[in-house]
C-alpha cells in the first residue's frame, strides 16, 4: 500500500509537468513496454514444483528431481503442491517457479550443454538478470579479467603462498586480537575481511590492501549490491529502467565504484608510467602494489588502460564474485570441523607431516611456511573442504544459464530462448544413484551420501586410479558447485589457495570451538542451521564461534606440539 500511494504522488505530480516533458515521458515508457513485451520469459509446458515454504530447500529439490526421475528414483512426494504422475516423466526437466521462472535440466543433458557458448546459452546474461546488472554492474565482467584470472593468476599461484601466509598471519592478528582465553567472535565479518586482505594483496598490494577504507568498499560492496538488486526488484520490470536510476540503493553501488576509482587512480598512474608493461613479470608484489592490475592492463584495449573506472569496475566485481563466496565456504568449514572435533587432530597431523617433509623455513622466529608440494600433500584438508562444500554449497543448483537460442534437448525437450536454466547440484550431490557416491565405486567404509564424511574423498583418491580425481577444485559431472565445462569457476584455484591459507592457519596456531561448547565434544546437532534465500544456502549470520591461540611449544617454535615437526625445528635451530 505505501508504495501505491507513494506511486500515485509521484505520478499526479508528474503530471503537471510541461507537455514536451510528458511526451518524453511517454515515448520511454512506450519503448520499455516492447522491451518488456519482447524479453518477456515464453510459457513453459513442463512439471511445475511449488516450494513447500517461502524459499526452495535442500529438500525439495532432492526430492523434486527424484520426482520427475532426473536420477530415475520413483517414489512418492512430501510436501508439493502437485498432482504429477511420476512415471509420466522418466527424464525430464521440470520448472522452480520463481522470478522470472527457472528451468531445471536433468544430468542426462550436462555433456550437451557444458561446453555451449555464450551466445547460445549466456553466464553472463543469467548474472546480470539476477542481480540487476544494468543497474549494479554485476554481469558485466571484461572478457581481459576472466582471461587474468584464468590463467595469470593461475599460472603464479605457487609465487603467492609465501606472501599469502605472511598476510593471513597478519590478518589474524588485526581481525582476532590477542585472543589469549576463548573470545567469542562473529565469524562471518572477521572472515570476510581476513578474506579480503588476502584478496587485496594479489589484486591491488600493500599499502592499499590494508586500509580501512578499502577493506570496508571491498566487503560492504556486496551487500550493497544485494541491496540495490532487491531495491530495483520491487518496482515492476516495465518501471525499472525508469526508477532504478534515482534509487539510493543504486547509487550507492555508483558510489562504491567511484571512490574505488579515486584510490586506484594513483597505481594505475605509477603502473602506466613503468616501461614495458604488460611483460608479465612476478617482480613487485614486495614493492606493496599486486601484479593483479599489471597483468589487467598487459591484456586490455588502449582505450581503456588510463581508465580508473574501468579497472574500479573490474576490481568490485571480483570482489563480489570472490570475497563472499570463498568466507562462506571458510565459514561453513570452521562450522563442520566444530561441530566435529575428531578431524582437528589428523588434520593438524598432515599440515605438520607436509612441513616436516617439504616445509620452508622462513625468518628467525622459526616458522615453517607451507610451499606448493606441501600443499599437494593436504589431502585430508582438500577432502573436508570438499565434503564440507557438498553439503552446505553456495546453491542448490549449479550451471545457471539464459537461452540465447532455443535449445533442444536429446529428451526430446526445446528450451525456448530467454530462458533461465540449471541443473540439480544438490540433488546429484547426495544421491547414492549417482557414480561417485554409489556403494559400488567407494570403499566398504564409506559413509552413505546424506551423511558427512570429511576423508570420503580422501580415501577415494587412495584407490587405485583416483589418485588425481575428486580434489576440491575439480568439475565433473558429479562435482558441480564450481560449475563444469568451459564456464567452470575461472577462480576457483586461486579460491581453494585462499581457503586452505586460512585453515591451516587456524590449524595451526588457534584453537576453536562451537560457542559454549566447554568440553569441546562437538556434535553435529549443535551446528548453526543453514539458511536458505530463494536458492542459495547461506550459514546464519549470528552465530557466533569461540577461538583461542595456540600455546606455543616452546621460543622460537611453531605453534604445534607434534613431535615431528618439533624436531625439525629443534634440528634447524642448532644449525
Amino acid at each position: 500500500m505505501v508504495l501505491e500511494s507513494t506511486l500515485a504522488a509521484d505520478v499526479k505530480a508528474f503530471s503537471l509537468r510541461p507537455p514536451a516533458l510528458l511526451c518524453a515521458a511517454a515515448f520511454l515508457v512506450v519503448t520499455c513496454l516492447i522491451r518488456y513485451l519482447l524479453k518477456r520469459p515464453p510459457k513453459l509446458n513442463l512439471p511445475v514444483i511449488e516450494p513447500e515454504g517461502v524459499h526452495y530447500s535442500t529438500e525439495d529439490l532432492s526430492e523434486a528431481s527424484r520426482k520427475v526421475g532426473v536420477i530415475q528414483i520413483h517414489t512418492a512426494l512430501r510436501g508439493f503442491n502437485t498432482n504429477l504422475d511420476l512415471d509420466q516423466y522418466p527424464d525430464t526437466p521440470f520448472l522452480l517457479r520463481l522470478s522470472p521462472p527457472m528451468v531445471v535440466l536433468p544430468p542426462s543433458a550436462l555433456e550437451e550443454v557444458r561446453n555451449l557458448p555464450e551466445n547460445q546459452v549466456s553466464f553472463l546474461k543469467d548474472m546480470k538478470r539476477q542481480f540487476a546488472g544494468e543497474h549494479t554492474g554485476v554481469g558485466d565482467t571484461s572478457p581481459e579479467v576472466i582471461d587474468v584470472v584464468k590463467f595469470d593468476l593461475t599460472r603464479n599461484l605457487p609465487n603467492l603462498l609465501s606472501s599469502l601466509q605472511d598476510e593471513v598471519r597478519y590478518s589474524f592478528d588485526r581481525e582476532f586480537g590477542p585472543c589469549e582465553d576463548w573470545t567469542a567472535i562473529g565469524l562471518y565479518g572477521a572472515l570476510a575481511r581476513v578474506v579480503a586482505l588476502l584478496s587485496g594483496l594479489v589484486f591491488v598490494g600493500r599499502p592499499l590492501s590494508r586500509e580501512d577504507e578499502w577493506l570496508n568498499l571491498l566487503v560492504t560492496y556486496s551487500v550493497s549490491v544485494i541491496s540495490a538488486r532487491d531495491a530495483v526488484l520491487k518496482y515492476p520490470v516495465l518501471l525499472r529502467p525508469l526508477v532504478a536510476p534515482f534509487l539510493k540503493e543504486v547509487k550507492t553501488v555508483r558510489r562504491h565504484i567511484a571512490r574505488c576509482a579515486e584510490l586506484l587512480d594513483p597505481i594505475l598512474k605509477a603502473k602506466l608510467a613503468k616501461p614495458n608493461e604488460g611483460k608479465y613479470q612476478f617482480d613487485d608484489l614486495q614493492d606493496g602494489q599486486g601484479n593483479f592490475i599489471s597483468w589487467i592492463l598487459g591484456r586490455m584495449d588502449g582505450r581503456d588502460q588510463g581508465d580508473p573506472k574501468v579497472l574500479a569496475k573490474n576490481q568490485m566485481v571480483l570482489s563480489f564474485a570472490s570475497i563472499h563466496t570463498t568466507t562462506l565456504s571458510i565459514w561453513h568449514a570452521m562450522f563442520d570441523l566444530a561441530c566435529r572435533p575428531e578431524y582437528t587432530q589428523p588434520l593438524r597431523d598432515e599440515i605438520n607431516k607436509a612441513i616436516a617433509e617439504d616445509g620452508q623455513h622462513v625468518g628467525e622466529g622459526g616458522f615453517f611456511k607451507l610451499n606448493q608440494a606441501c600443499v599437494a600433500k593436504l589431502r585430508k584438508l582438500d577432502s573436508f573442504f570438499k565434503e564440507s562444500q557438498r553439503l552446505s554449497p553456495p546453491a542448490l543448483i549449479a550451471n545457471n544459464r539464459v537461452t540465447v537460442a532455443p535449445l533442444s534437448l536429446s529428451t526430446g525437450h526445446t528450451i525456448p530462448k530467454e530462458t533461465r536454466v540449471c541443473f540439480p547440484a544438490y540433488a546429484i550431490h547426495t544421491s547414492p544413484l549417482t557414480t561417485a557416491f554409489s556403494p559400488s565405486y567407494n570403499p566398504p567404509s564409506a559413509k552413505p551420501p546424506s551423511e558427512f564424511d570429511g576423508f570420503r574423498f580422501y580415501n577415494l583418491r587412495a584407490m587405485e586410479g583416483k589418485e588425481n580425481r575428486h580434489q576440491f577444485v575439480t568439475t565433473a559431472p558429479d562435482s558441480l558447485n564450481f560449475g563444469y565445462g568451459s564456464h567452470a569457476c575461472p577462480g576457483r584455484f586461486f579460491a581453494g589457495s585462499i581457503m586452505k591459507v586460512v585453515l591451516v592457519e587456524l590449524l595451526r596456531n588457534w584453537d576453536f570451538r562451537l560457542k559454549g561448547d566447554v568440553e569441546g565434544v562437538g556434535g553435529e546437532d549443535k551446528r548453526p542451521r543453514n539458511l536458505s534465500a530463494e536458492l542459495a544456502v547461506l550459514p546464519d549470520p549470528r552465530a557466533e564461534i569461540e577461538v583461542r591461540r595456540r600455546k606455543k611449544v616452546e621460543k622460537g617454535s611453531p605453534t604445534c606440539s607434534d613431535d615431528v615437526l618439533s624436531t625439525k625445528v629443534q634440528d634447524h635451530n642448532q644449525s
